[in-house]
């Protein structure tokens, strides 16, 4: 359960890491997206270890010069912001 009031309930997807890449928090809708991976048991844990490439090697490169990719795309009919 995160201090900051609003975060657990978002009904976005929000994961927090370092610039190691250390999973420092997520709420509770990153849980559910990452549940098949160990949910909330992943904090702590290097997020570069879980990301296939070319998506494990575009993650460095934003940890490496702290750049952000945002983009959209559709899953299941849903359209979802990437941020």
């Amino acid at each position: 359960m995160s201090t900051i009031p609003w975060f657990d309930e978002f009904p976005g997807a929000i994961t927090i890491c370092d610039a190691e890449g250390i999973i420092l928090d997520m709420n509770d809708a990153a849980a559910e997206v990452f549940k098949d991976d160990g949910g909330r048991a992943l904090i702590g844990k290097n997020v570069l270890d879980s990301r296939p490439e070319p998506a494990r090697g575009q993650l460095e490169r934003m940890l490496d010069k702290q750049q952000k990719n945002v983009y959209t795309i559709e899953k299941k009919g849903r359209k979802k912001l990437i941020y």
